[in-house]
């Protein structure tokens, strides 16, 4: 119990400068939030593919990081028309150095690895600023971040204390089936009284509270199913107590997709322009 104090004592001083950070930015929204979006997501980026080296690919953090930016800015402004030429400019420019510049034994998966990771962070994460955008867009992302963020709050306290049967042991030795329904309980808690508050009715915050976590969770899956494959604990040490920035957006990532198109396709928000 003495290691886990002050382990918990850091998380929450972490936290606590994280925070303030984050509600500034969520409220300003515009550049402010695309500024604090993009360089969270830089450094997930930067953090996978460093764990791509570390399983001996040679892989390349500038395309990598460039594709997320491109997708984060189509996001921003999507009427301008980045993203095709971006992706098809960084798609055959990482070809060519690859084929010109690489002379290991797994070209293929040096040039694929690293966009496809990019990919998904940069896609799952534009939703963010899709949300952010939407009508009252600064209470929507506040609920699709504080629901997610109290389910694994919840899932970590109640996996802790009464957590004995493994949800995924293969990639999560710490994470149980207890936790999970800690976690979902929590949540769809705390989606109803966001929801409520924010004049839109307890229902749609109950499911919105347990589609986040329930399905949330699979976003830290898998992340730690590329960890587990690179042999480390962390995406990196960058925040005391909470590993990297990959670690702490892990599930964020597939709590922004869910958010935006549940609050679009089922509780009828329309987007501005």
């Amino acid at each position: 119990m003495s290691g886990r104090i002050p382990e918990l004592l850091t998380r929450i001083l972490s936290a606590a400068v994280l925070i303030p950070v984050l509600l500034f930015c969520m409220y300003q929204g515009g550049w402010w939030f695309f500024a604090f979006i993009t360089v969270l997501m830089t450094l997930a980026t930067w953090e996978y593919v460093r764990m791509l080296h570390r399983l001996d690919y040679h892989a390349q953090h500038v395309f990598a990081v460039a594709l997320v930016w491109v997708v984060l800015a189509d996001s921003l402004f999507p009427t301008r028309g980045y993203l095709r030429p971006g992706v098809a400019l960084l798609l055959v420019g990482s070809l060519c150095w690859h084929i010109l510049r690489d002379r290991s034994g797994t070209t293929v998966e040096n040039w694929l690895l690293p966009l496809a990771g990019a990919l998904y962070i940069g896609w799952s994460a534009g939703h963010m600023l899709l949300l952010r955008a939407l009508p009252q867009g600064a209470y929507r992302v506040f609920t699709v971040v504080c629901t997610m963020a109290l389910a694994d709050t919840g899932a970590f306290f109640v996996g802790r204390s009464l957590g004995k049967h493994r949800m995924a042991p293969r990639l999560s030795p710490k994470k149980t089936w207890e936790g999970m329904v800690g976690g979902i309980v929590l949540g769809a808690i705390t989606g109803s009284v966001l929801t409520s508050l924010g004049g839109q009715g307890w229902v749609h915050g109950l499911v919105l509270g347990l589609l986040l976590s329930t399905l949330g969770p699979m976003g830290d899956l898998g992340e730690s199913m590329i960890k587990r494959r690179a042999g480390v604990k962390d995406s990196s040490n960058l925040i005391p107590g909470h590993g990297g920035a990959f670690d702490r957006m892990d599930s964020m990532l597939v709590a922004g997709v869910i958010g935006y198109y549940y609050m679009v396709w089922v509780m009828g928000v329309v987007p501005v322009g």
